[in-house]
């Protein structure tokens, strides 16, 4: 890693965004987390999302904090004692601190188009529907075969999310009201038993496994709404990064170093170009 290290803000706290703003955090970068509504990730265990609702939450021995005020901010970035999360709207935030990189890492598709490309000296765009040279400098994939992967312009979007198989269906609110749980993330539930309620009313699970996530605590939710996230086997993982995020984290990292040292990635169309090869 170069000496050179970048104020850097990452746009999302999902699974993918946490592992972005952990890995950049422990290569000594100054990076904050931005999410401006409560968050609706239901595996809150595998990101810093309960520090929006709590405060603060720790993954894999990195602490993140929620920074309302001038002063939280300005400790969290001056102390790296921890990553702060910003909730005010995103022209705030940009205009508070001279972020060097931007990364857009938010994994849920939005429904309006949205660019970061110029919002910093450099933005790396993670989220679903990135496209290198348009919307973004650079990209990395979060989808395919080849997750973290680093896109340059003209290289067009990388893989999409039907890419990957989609994870088991949610359990989803039958009706609205605010939710309680009877049963927390990683708790083994049977088909049929009830891991929360809604104003009073039942919840069950559809078939037996194990709880990657849930709906926070006394959220109000409409009809529909997403409430839990059940693995059918029992050794699921509930906590921490899984390994495409850290893929995706590395990826991240690995541009930003890129960018601050100058390099040019190595590219086959340009080797075989300027006429080299090997001989046989």
């Amino acid at each position: 890693m170069s000496d050179r290290h970048s104020c850097v803000l990452v746009l999302g706290i999902g699974e993918t965004a946490s592992a972005i703003a952990r890995e950049l955090f422990l290569a000594d970068h100054i990076v904050a987390l931005h999410e401006a509504a409560p968050p609706p990730d239901l595996r809150r265990k595998m990101t810093f999302a309960d520090a929006w609702f709590d405060g603060s939450s720790v993954l894999e021995g990195v602490e993140a904090r929620r920074a309302d005020l001038v002063a939280e901010f300005m400790l969290g970035l001056r102390s790296r004692m921890f990553v702060p999360v910003l909730t005010h709207p995103l022209n705030e935030i940009l205009e508070r601190w001279p972020w060097e990189v931007v990364v857009d890492a938010e994994m849920t598709p939005r429904k309006e188009p949205f660019s970061i490309k110029n919002l910093a000296g450099l933005t790396i765009g993670v989220a679903p529907g990135s496209i290198p040279g348009e919307n973004c400098d650079l990209a990395i994939d979060g989808y395919g075969k080849d997750p973290g992967a680093i896109r340059r312009p003209d290289e067009g979007p990388g893989p999409s999310c039907e890419a990957d198989p989609p994870d088991a269906e949610p359990v989803r609110a039958p009706i609205a009201g605010l939710f309680k749980m009877f049963k927390d993330i990683g708790n083994v539930v049977e088909a049929g038993e009830a891991f929360g309620a809604i104003d009073g009313v039942p919840v069950p699970a559809p078939y037996g496994g194990r709880i990657r996530g849930i709906v926070k605590q006394g959220r109000a939710v409409a009809i529909g709404t997403p409430l839990a996230d059940i693995a059918a086997s029992s050794g699921a993982q509930v906590a921490g990064m899984s390994a495409r995020n850290r893929l995706i984290a590395r990826g991240v990292s690995f541009a930003i170093e890129m960018q601050a040292e100058g390099w040019t990635p190595f590219s086959w169309d340009i080797f075989l170009e300027g006429g080299g090869g090997l001989s046989i």
